[in-house]
């Protein structure tokens, strides 16, 4: 049985989370572990349902827990000042010159510390995140974050439409991301 907090399974630690939400969430984190987000509301019925499912998605699980093992850490180049205050530079222009092209008025920005993402987009509010990692980046890559994360205000997910209008305004945006993760 699965209790709030740590639990070990298989030799995998499984961190178990209470929740305000309304459905049960399971990720893989860059460390190897599981994190099983449960909601609130259910007491030891959700803590059973989410066994449950965490039951159903154990060899996914371990399958994404072993690609996340595969891969090389991740830097943890630390930005300083200088780099900061470049990044912040060039992402206004970047911003600035993509949500004009593209035709995207009110369009939010904010920089801040992200671990495991490049950027961020909340469609709904108009806001886009970046990350400080971008600090490290040449220009062409943080332009395809930018466009990335603008191109979300119409597309919101990686679907066709997502992919067909990413090719249509940065007709080179696979070889950027691939780039970017590798």
């Amino acid at each position: 049985m699965l209790v709030e907090g740590e639990n070990l399974l298989d030799g995998v630690r499984v961190e178990v989370l209470r929740k305000r939400l309304k459905h049960v969430n399971l990720r893989v984190l860059g460390d190897g572990s599981l994190r099983l987000s449960v909601p609130l509301a259910g007491g030891a019925a959700a803590m059973r349902a989410a066994e449950a499912f965490l039951r159903q998605k154990w060899a996914w699980a371990l399958r994404a827990r072993a690609e996340t093992l595969a891969k090389p850490p991740v830097s943890e180049h630390k930005a300083g000042a200088a780099e900061i205050a470049a990044l912040w530079h060039l992402l206004g222009e970047l911003h600035g010159e993509w949500a004009e092209r593209l035709g995207e008025r009110n369009v939010t920005w904010r920089l801040s510390r992200m671990r495991s993402r490049w950027g961020v987009c909340n469609w709904a509010k108009r806001r886009i995140g970046y990350s400080t990692m971008l600090a490290s980046k040449p220009r062409e890559l943080v332009e395809y974050v930018v466009v990335h994360e603008l191109t979300h205000l119409q597309a919101h997910d990686h679907g066709p439409w997502f992919q067909t209008l990413m090719s249509q305004r940065l007709p080179g945006w696979r070889a950027l991301r691939a780039r970017l993760k590798g």
